[in-house]
């Protein structure tokens, strides 16, 4: 008897699985091999490997691929049951062939099924497979798709083979697969590092999953820019870190910075537990001091609360974290001494604040709108009110109504505020703007709406744009035009972190006869999360956000800054930026002209960027590289309305002088800053004289940083001067 009748005999012979014998024994086409066929089935032998049966579907399936003459070869086993009960499968010389009731026989082979097989054959994630190896549209690659997970196995020549299932397999797909942006996977699907979550890489990007978001796509950073100082500007990753994430930031009347956010429970981690205590640093560019100032009695965490310079130049803070007791507390930043500064606690508010607004008015009093009444255990309140805080021994004013915010669908935390000339505070939220009139402090009968527009959603949080009063210029009509822009922020409702976030842009005009938001200039990219900085050029400066998502939910950094042109309603490209920005980021204008870019905290942001960033860049704007700077050799270190100041300047002549007001920024918008032109009286020598804004409804109280330009819109460095 031959070896392929003993594997015929102990299979049970005419009786067995295979039946009676239709023709004799033969040798393989190739020389190599014998074979017979029985009534239901092969035996087919090779020297060194021994007889090895093949029957029913897996035949039928192994026929069609050339038999032993096609890619899978001979059979290294009989027909086999699964080790479920489930299926039936032969290993081939170079691949395999399974079968279930529901699937049906499908080959796998070569690199896809060595990976198939490291992640446990049909008893790991990917199940049997549902396909046969194929070709994928563009020629060049193979798949598998298998029952598992909705999963499948890629390969590529210069991927190798990894497995895509689930839902990263679902957005992927949505992504047009393999022809999409993203390509081909290069790792299989693995946990984030902080384990919250997984991952699968492609040649393109990253798609991320966890439990709260769901699937989404992280794209690569760009490469590291040439750009053209002249028309770009430049960053520079700053040599010190910030000390602690600049959440919050606070250009001091020292010229330091001043950051503070929660105090980081050790470990990354998901969004936790409201975190009772908080930290601060104080941190000086011009020598790399870095200084941790004396927290108020319980170091009280004061993240995600309002904040606005007061006219000495001490810092309010209103509320604190959600549910702890000091949410409705008040308290101040004193800047000097050793420690760089402390805090106080000066007051306590009538209604807890998470997420107010702060704006300092033209009388030096704040005006504290809005947030969230969140106390421990119960229901997160909205508070639909604003207060009004007298640092100067009045404390307090009771809470009165905040119609806007009623009005904002939602949107009611960090409404935008701004001081106009005149007069009113002008209060936005959502997409409704209202007006306070100073003098009286009623509320205009005036309301309008944001700009119509395809998708048009809220812009204040957590739709998260920004906006800047434009510069107030004394030359323009009227006088100290106001003019508000309403910048980015989330796409077209529902929104989630895949949705595009808006490049849109709109602006008020309260010069004209019957002012209305219109829609201006869009960005050249798009983005929610942005900051606005503005220039001493007259310019205003963009940069931070995500291309998509919403406030801590975007994962995608616009690297490229940008700036906007008032004069001519024009988006100017800016040099792209190294460090991503993301949720909790912030900007400032320094004295010398530059750009500060701080913040992004681990506990609020998704992966990959979940981690405490504590890098800063600076942005050297393209006036740095247009020739000389004006000097200011000596100005007053204080001035009041209306009044003429003398300057004492060298280097090349001044043609344009501005007040900027020392900004403070959180969450995306600054309340403080604010770009003021000044007239030129007159020039002798090297003295210029200067007249200082009319009043503080133009210009409020406290400290600012005074440039001046040459005729190449090259500023100085400013000098500090207190004004009102």
């Amino acid at each position: 008897m031959s070896t392929i009748d003993d594997k015929h005999a102990q299979l049970g012979g005419n009786a067995g699985v295979l039946g009676a014998p239709v023709g004799a024994e033969f040798t393989t086409a190739d020389g190599i091999g014998r074979a017979r066929h029985y009534q239901r089935g092969s035996i087919y032998q090779l020297p060194g490997v021994g007889a090895h049966a093949v029957h029913g579907a897996i035949m039928v399936k192994w026929s069609a691929l050339g038999l032993e003459a096609g890619p899978l070869g001979y059979p290294l086993t009989d027909e086999t049951t699964t080790p479920d009960g489930v299926g039936r499968f032969n290993h081939f010389q170079h691949g395999s062939i399974y079968w279930t009731p529901a699937t049906g026989a499908h080959e796998v082979h070569g690199a896809i099924r060595n990976r198939w097989q490291a992640l446990g054959w049909e008893q790991g994630i990917l199940g049997y497979p549902l396909t046969d190896e194929t070709a994928t549209p563009d020629g060049i690659g193979r798949y598998n798709h298998f029952t598992g997970q909705n999963g499948s196995i890629y390969w590529h020549p210069a991927t190798g083979a990894n497995e895509v299932y689930g839902m990263i397999k679902q957005r992927w797909a949505e992504l047009d697969w393999e022809r999409g942006r993203l390509g081909y996977p290069i790792s299989g699907e693995m946990p984030t590092p902080h384990g919250f979550g997984r991952v699968s890489r492609f040649q393109g990007g990253e798609i991320y999953w966890d439990a709260g978001r769901g699937p989404y796509e992280v794209w690569p950073p760009p490469p590291p820019p040439v750009c053209s100082g002249p028309l770009e500007g430049s960053w520079q990753v700053a040599p010190i870190d910030s000390v602690v994430v600049g959440v919050h930031a606070v250009l001091l009347r020292t010229g330091k910075i001043l950051f503070w956010n929660y105090l980081d429970p050790p470990g990354e981690h998901e969004p936790s537990a409201p975190q009772p205590h908080g930290e601060s640093a104080v941190v000086n560019l011009a020598n790399g001091n870095r200084q941790r100032p004396q927290q108020a009695p319980g170091n009280p965490n004061l993240f995600c609360a309002g904040q606005s310079l007061l006219a000495d130049g001490r810092v309010l803070v209103a509320g604190g974290e959600r549910e702890q007791a000091h949410v409705d507390a008040l308290h101040t930043f004193t800047p000097g001494g050793g420690s760089g500064g402390s805090w106080q606690r000066v007051g306590t508010l009538a209604t807890g604040r998470w997420y107010p607004t702060c704006v300092t008015l033209p009388d030096g009093r704040v005006l504290i709108l809005g947030g969230k009444n969140w106390r421990a255990g119960q229901p997160a309140g909205n508070a639909h009110t604003y207060e009004v805080y007298d640092p100067d021994g009045g404390g307090l004013a009771p809470p009165k109504p905040a119609p806007v915010l009623a009005e904002a669908a939602g949107f009611d935390t960090y409404p935008f505020v701004f001081v106009l000339p005149n007069g009113t505070l002008l209060m936005h939220a959502g997409t409704r703007t209202r007006f306070l009139d100073l003098a009286t402090m009623q509320h205009t009968p005036t309301a309008l709406d944001a700009a119509a527009r395809p998708g048009r959603n809220g812009r204040t949080y957590g739709m998260e744009g920004t906006s800047v009063l434009l510069p107030l210029l004394p030359d323009s009509t009227p006088a100290y035009r106001a003019r508000v822009m309403l910048i980015g922020g989330g796409g077209a409702p529902p929104v989630d972190m895949r949705t595009e976030a808006t490049r849109s842009c709109e602006l008020l005009d309260l010069g004209t006869a019957s002012p209305a938001w219109t829609l201006t200039a869009p960005m050249t990219q798009p983005r929610v999360m942005p900051d606005a900085v503005l220039l001493p050029d007259g310019t205003v400066f963009v940069a931070n956000g995500s291309s998509s998502g919403y406030a801590d939910n975007g994962a995608n950094p616009v690297y490229p800054a940008e700036r906007y042109d008032p004069a001519t309603d024009t988006w100017l490209s800016a040099c792209t930026m190294a460090v991503p920005r993301l949720y909790h980021a912030t900007a400032l204008l320094l004295p010398d002209g530059r750009v500060l870019t701080a913040g992004t905290d681990s506990q609020w942001n998704p992966d990959p960027f979940h981690h405490s960033e504590l890098r800063m860049e600076l942005y050297s704007p393209p006036y740095l590289f247009r020739g000389p700077r004006p000097a200011i050799d000596q100005a007053p270190p204080e001035a009041g309305w209306d009044a003429e100041i003398a300057v004492s300047v060298s280097g090349p002549a001044v043609t344009q002088a501005c007040l900027i007001r020392c900004g403070s920024s959180t969450h995306s918008f600054n309340s403080d800053q604010r770009h003021v032109g000044l007239t030129i009286v007159s020039r002798t020598g090297g003295t210029v004289v200067l007249r200082t804004p009319p009043n503080g409804f133009v210009a409020p109280p406290g400290y600012y940083l005074l440039f001046v330009l040459s005729g190449a819109g090259v500023p100085s460095v400013a000098a500090m001067i207190r004004l009102g």
